[in-house]
């Protein structure tokens, strides 16, 4: 069931990006900047800001960066500045500068609800859990309902094991049979597949027409198959090693029996042969002695 579940995290993620989520309780929830329009000097910061704002949903994240670098040293007092350098650290998966960055944004407007969406955020991907829940409940204070915040925290709570909590709060944001799909891939990304079946088929008996858990749900089953079969191959292959180490051992005791009666049969030709020149040697001393005697005996007595 663990190999099974391994593999449903990572197959998962693909129906995630096919089918897509309700308020995705699995896509990034870093906020994407809007694109504003450039008017007047962009000699000015808000142009500036704009810029760089327009290369982060190009993907330039190290061109705005660059330019946000540059403003912050002209701009200290900007909390949006550190803010958007938060964001893009954390999508590059620079944690800890992230957080110095949001912190910095933090300390100087304390009731940015956006810069503690995006906090949050960053602070599941690095899987503090319990860091992540406060600052997005600190958002949530700032602006009650918030949809992103709401999600993000439904997000956190879920895999906190959450579950009824999280639920609740997909409710809010996405509806009843969509909150179901998305506590389904909160589970599938925890690789409790069992439990993200469940979910999928709630979803589905509030909505027969939910494409995402209908999909989830035939994926789910085709990977339970896909492990039972490759569970069997293995099996079968341990099965068949097993059987191979057996016979080689049977192997190797049938050589020593033989070898050692081998050697066995040689002493025992070996000891006969030393019997019979024990015998050969005493004969000829008795031979020896017998004629030492007859020539004694003949020799002339005085």
């Amino acid at each position: 069931m663990k190999k099974f579940a391994g593999c449903l995290s990572l197959a998962m993620l693909t129906i995630i990006a096919a089918s897509g989520c309700h308020k995705a309780a699995h896509q990034s929830s870093l906020a994407t900047p809007s694109l504003p329009a450039l008017i007047g000097n962009t000699d000015k910061l808000e142009s500036q800001l704009s810029i760089a704002r327009i290369q982060e949903h190009q993907g330039q994240l190290r061109e705005a960066a660059e330019r946000y670098t540059q403003l912050a040293q002209k701009n200290p007092k900007n909390a949006t500045i550190p803010h958007r350098l938060g964001v893009i650290e954390s999508k590059n998966g620079n944690h800890q500068a992230a957080n110095q960055y949001f912190r910095q944004s933090l300390e100087l407007n304390p009731h940015d609800a956006e810069v503690l969406t995006d906090w949050g955020y960053s602070l599941f991907l690095q899987g503090k859990l319990s860091e992540a829940e406060t600052a997005l409940r600190r958002a949530l204070n700032e602006v009650p309902g918030e949809e992103r915040a709401t999600n993000n925290l439904a997000l956190v709570l879920g895999h906190a094991g959450k579950s009824e909590e999280s639920l609740a709060l997909f409710r809010q944001v996405s509806g009843e049979a969509s909150a179901w799909v998305n506590l389904g891939y909160v589970h599938v990304s925890l690789g409790e597949g069992e439990k993200a079946a469940e979910c999928f088929a709630k979803a589905l008996s509030l909505d027969d027409k939910l494409e995402s858990a209908a999909n989830a749900l035939v994926q789910i089953a085709e990977l339970k198959q896909q492990a039972t079969r490759r569970a069997a191959r293995e099996q079968q292959i341990a099965s068949s090693k097993a059987a191979r180490a057996k016979a080689k051992a049977k192997d190797s005791d049938d050589s020593i029996v033989q070898v050692v009666a081998e050697s066995t049969a040689g002493d025992t030709a070996q000891g006969g042969s030393v019997v019979s020149h024990a015998h050969a040697t005493v004969r000829a001393k008795s031979s020896l002695s017998v004629n030492s005697a007859n020539y004694t005996s003949s020799a002339p007595s005085r």
